[in-house]
């Protein structure tokens, strides 16, 4: 298998299968392989299927095309899945088997993917880091002592240990960003809206009395190992599906060619949030480059737009919607943990404020994340997309803990910050905008990766995709963890 070896990438796996190079029984067996020597320590995929990939060679051999004909990949265990455990590390649903797909699961069937298992994440996908009541602590393959974020941890784990070559996640303040951010890889936070939630937990399926709350923020996409990789996932699971009603009936044709002109990019990186220096000297090395090879990168931030401001509203929105589908003890004890909190602790205090359920409060959120949808918007009128950190650390130290227990803060670069302030500060913002982000590698830093978040205007995901593949021929691409060192 030279053709694949390791670190390979979803593309260059496709484009083998179809020139006939490999076969789909081979490129199974391998992922296969890598699962059975790293999956026991490092707990990415909670259930693991064996699929046979027979199928597949059969349709090549016939002639049969599809995008993703025998490509191995993994699914977060919040995404429903037909014949296969379904839990999103809830124990109630611990021994749930759906009898159909996610749509975007079932999307990805449809193109010829074969589902090798579900990865890991937090209870009902409510932490920036990854350990489950039901499967325990995942372990970054940068460091077993790390955390590889969350809470598409397992899947950000799974596509860096070469487990599978895609995966499909969720990202309602940085699910999907901070994961790709600490383990190397590559994510896609699709525009709000832009891919259905059809099949996605929360909310909880209807035999537990499920009803969807979360009516904002939360938007769905992909981890992979480069930028190609996204654009092969994200045609395959974007557009309408005619049941979730708040995707736009219409599919907007993909993008293939961009001007070769020099990118005008914006930094913002001075935005009241301290970053370890390990992300500093990143940032600075990846404007270096990109002036390097031509392109003009600005510091200067949105006008009107206060990232630190947007925490409450984001909050608020979030604490009123996903706390409509808590169990009502555990947002009782929350409110009351709340009134302990320092004035500091903004984000916890503002999700708190949200679950009093206050209407008022509401809509003054909802219209701030108005007015930010429009600052930001025009901001990137004249320009090709925004860069900014992804999180103000790089990854830090693991720890059980439930999603709803309050975590211990986190030192950077000489001060305590508090946790979700550390790990959410700069993802949050655009969760509440509803932006469309690829978070991209930027460089190994003493031993460890580092994201930055490139961020586009609403609904331009297509040519946001495009910006990040330039900026990755500079920037250099996916690194192999020291697994096999």
């Amino acid at each position: 298998m030279s053709d694949l070896d390791f670190p390979w990438t979803a593309s260059s796996a496709a484009a083998a299968l179809s020139a006939g190079s490999v076969s789909a029984t081979e490129l199974l067996e391998q992922c296969l392989a890598r699962i059975d020597r790293f999956n026991p320590s490092l707990n990415a995929l909670v259930t693991v299927d064996v699929p046979a990939a027979l199928d597949a060679d059969g349709r090549f051999a016939a002639g049969e095309r599809l995008p993703l004909l025998g490509i191995p990949i993994s699914v977060k265990d919040s995404f429903a899945t037909r014949d296969l455990r379904t839990t999103a590390s809830y124990r109630p649903l611990a021994d749930h088997v759906p009898d159909r797909d996610a749509c975007v699961v079932g999307r990805l069937r449809a193109a010829g993917a074969i589902v090798v298992g579900k990865s890991n994440l937090p209870e009902l996908a409510g932490a920036p880091h990854c350990w489950s009541p039901l499967f325990g602590l995942t372990r970054n393959p940068w460091g077993p002592e790390l955390t590889p974020g969350g809470s598409s941890g397992g899947a950000a784990v799974a596509v860096a240990a070469g487990f599978s070559l895609l995966e499909v996640g969720s990202d309602i303040g940085g699910s999907i960003r901070i994961p790709a951010a600490y383990c190397g890889v590559f994510g896609l936070k699709a525009t709000e809206n832009r891919i259905p939630r059809t099949g996605h937990i929360p909310h909880l399926p209807d035999h537990l009395g499920g009803e969807r709350s979360v009516r904002h923020m939360l938007s769905f996409g992909l981890l992979a190992r480069s930028v190609a990789d996204l654009q092969l996932g994200f045609g395959v699971i974007a557009g309408p599906d005619g049941i979730d009603t708040e995707v736009p009936p219409w599919r907007p044709e993909p993008i293939t060619t961009m001007p070769g002109r020099p990118l005008r990019l914006a930094l913002w990186e001075d935005a009241g949030l301290p970053l370890c220096e390990r992300t500093r000297a990143a940032l600075a090395r990846m404007v270096g480059r990109l002036e390097a090879a031509g392109h003009r990168v600005e510091r200067r931030s949105p006008p009107g737009l206060d990232l630190l401001r947007l925490h409450r509203p984001f909050g608020i929105i979030g604490g009123v919607e996903i706390g409509l589908g808590m169990p009502v003890w555990q947002r009782r004890l929350l409110l009351v943990a709340g009134h302990l909190l320092p004035r500091s602790e903004v984000l916890a205090r503002a999700f708190v404020n949200g679950l009093s359920f206050n209407l008022r409060d509401y809509n003054h959120a909802l219209n701030a994340r108005e007015a930010a949808i429009s600052s930001l918007e025009g901001f990137l009128g004249d320009l090709d997309g925004l860069l900014c950190p992804a999180a103000c650390t790089v990854a830090y130290t693991g720890r059980s803990m439930p999603a709803w227990v309050k975590p211990p803060s986190i030192q950077v670069d000489g001060r305590k910050l508090p946790y979700l302030e550390a790990t959410i500060g700069w993802t949050a913002p655009f969760s509440l905008i509803g932006s469309p982000v690829v978070t991209m590698p930027i460089g190994i830093e003493a031993g460890l990766p580092v994201g930055v978040q490139l961020v586009g205007r609403r609904w331009q995901d297509e040519a946001l995709m495009m910006v990040a593949a330039r900026l990755e021929g500079v920037l250099g691409g996916f690194v192999s963890p020291p697994l096999d060192s």
